[in-house]
């Protein structure tokens, strides 16, 4: 798995990895165990689309944990609260204002 896109966001980095032949993965993985393989968010047949929700996910991100959100597997959660699902908040293309509208 080759990383074609790495950005910093807060405490992580979010990655795009080719996993195969049009298949990339957008991924969060703590900065304290670069060895780690991270937390697979979705999947996209192509980069640029992968680059794009990697960097709109981090957006998203910030918005969730300024609501007192955080990330569980692939899904946003709060106690007591809808848990949202990030893959689907990323093909939606939800911005981060239409985000903290629903949290």
């Amino acid at each position: 798995m080759t990383i074609r896109h790495s950005i910093a966001c807060d405490s992580s980095d979010v990655l795009v990895r080719e996993t195969g032949p049009q298949s990339y993965e957008v991924s969060i993985q703590a900065q304290v165990n670069p060895l780690g393989k991270g937390n697979v968010i979705e999947a996209f047949s192509r980069l640029e689309e992968a680059i794009v929700a990697a960097e709109h996910f981090c957006k998203l991100y910030s918005t969730a944990k300024e609501q007192g959100y955080h990330l569980e597997g692939v899904y946003f959660v709060k106690v007591d609260k809808p848990k949202h699902h990030v893959g689907q908040l990323l093909q939606e293309r939800k911005s981060p204002d239409a985000l903290a509208l629903i949290l």
